[in-house]
């Protein structure tokens, strides 16, 4: 670990935030972005009441909530602020509480707000605001995102509620709100931030997980596909693996998660450890900026990122508050003599079946995103730990693929 200071430590001047611009605070995962938000802000505006708290996925908005000073927006009302009750008395339950959601939920209460119950707010927390402007590229409807953006920028112009946004890579929201953007001044060599010792890249996942059998690891990919993949790969090798994802409905109707998988998530969320029963965690777009895992409470010994993104690169490893030993990144350059093949493949003829089964297990990836094919995959084998053996039995081409032996001077 280096540094010695977490944020609330460097930043304790509230005339350093401006009205009138989004304060940008850039600081690294496990800076204590959070801590800053929840505890800070409050004092500076005299209660959480009057700090807004918005945040990109669900995942993350559940993992506040565990905070005994956050609140939903349902529980809020906001949308009905001031009329059930006069105007700057919240509802009793919400009293000494900071309102937290997503900016899509966000963007629904504008919506339906006939009033604007943002002006009651010293302060609006934007987290990791880079997502704001990431999701609105994807697929599905945006307009709850588009919403909150727009009045954002205008809430920011007004100057009347000054807004803060949180992030570790905010490079993308920098040029997309231009001069909006002011950057807060603190000092930032002396913040805290976890340390990886080795950093390895890496081609087909199945072959790493091989490899780090018998250890504790996270595993990221973007996407759900690929999640249950894995994890039903990591299962059938021997490895305790489980994940979970979005609990958005489109998601869980497409993909229901199991109620084990809900367990998982509510212990993740809630205990910010990787229960004992599992050994790999494997977690998706849905958890790259939210989740915690403490190093304290249990080590883990690797974490795979299989993306190439930079970005995501930063944000997932994060996720893990700890120094860790072994870090694996995603390339599509393949090293032969990484590559393990299942033992069930091994000293047995492999006709065709066998072998695209084979090629689809190992899943090397070429440089246009596809898996490379058996006569490919043959040649890496025997520039690596392989012998392969040609040979034809009743008219049919089989393979048989061998482990060299190992040099032992």
């Amino acid at each position: 670990m280096r540094g010695s200071k977490y944020l609330s430590e460097l930043i304790t001047n509230p005339a350093h935030i401006l009205p009138g611009k989004i304060n940008l605070i850039e600081a690294n995962t496990s800076a204590g972005k959070t801590y800053f938000a929840l505890n800070t802000l409050p004092q500076w505006a005299g209660t959480p009441e009057k700090v807004l708290y918005l945040i990109d996925t669900i995942n993350g908005e559940l993992r506040l909530r565990q905070n005994i000073v956050a609140i939903s927006r349902l529980d809020y009302e906001l949308a009905n602020y001031g009329e059930k009750e006069g105007w700057g008395e919240p509802i009793a339950c919400a009293r000494g509480k900071m309102p937290v959601m997503t900016y899509a939920g966000f963007g629904a209460e504008i919506k339906n707000a006939g009033i604007p119950f943002w002006e009651k707010f010293e302060y609006i927390v934007c987290d990791e605001i880079q997502n704001l402007v990431n999701y609105q590229k994807m697929n599905g409807n945006k307009e709850n995102l588009e919403r909150a953006e727009k009045t954002l920028m205008e809430i920011a112009r007004e100057g009347k509620t000054k807004i803060i946004a949180l992030s570790a890579t905010p490079q993308k929201a920098r040029e997309h709100f231009g001069d909006l953007c002011w950057n807060v001044p603190f000092d930032s060599s002396c913040l805290i931030s976890y340390e990886t010792a080795s950093t390895e890249t890496y081609a087909s996942v199945q072959s790493l997980l091989l490899r780090v059998r018998g250890k504790t690891g996270i595993l990221y990919t973007e996407q759900v596909e690929p999640m249950k993949k894995y994890i039903a790969f990591a299962r059938e090798q021997g490895i305790r693996a489980d994940g979970f994802w979005s609990i958005r409905e489109e998601a869980q109707a497409k993909h229901p998660m199991s109620e084990e998988q809900f367990a998982l998530q509510k212990a993740v969320l809630e205990q910010e450890t990787i229960p004992e029963n599992i050994d790999l965690l494997v977690i998706n777009a849905s958890s790259e900026t939210c989740i915690k895992i403490q190093g304290e409470k249990r080590k883990v010994d690797y974490m795979i990122i299989h993306h190439t993104n930079e970005e995501t690169q930063t944000q997932v490893r994060g996720r893990y508050c700890g120094d860790l030993p072994k870090l694996y990144l995603h390339s599509t350059t393949l090293n032969p003599m990484e590559i393990v093949v299942p033992a069930s493949y091994l000293g047995r003829k492999l006709f065709d079946e066998d072998k695209k089964e084979l090629c689809r297990t190992l899943n090397l990836t070429n440089p246009k995103g596809g898996y490379y094919q058996w006569r490919k995959v043959s040649s890496l084998l025997e520039e690596g730990n392989y012998s392969v053996e040609m040979g034809r039995e009743n008219n049919k081409r089989y393979a048989i693929i061998r482990s060299k032996p190992r040099d032992t001077d």
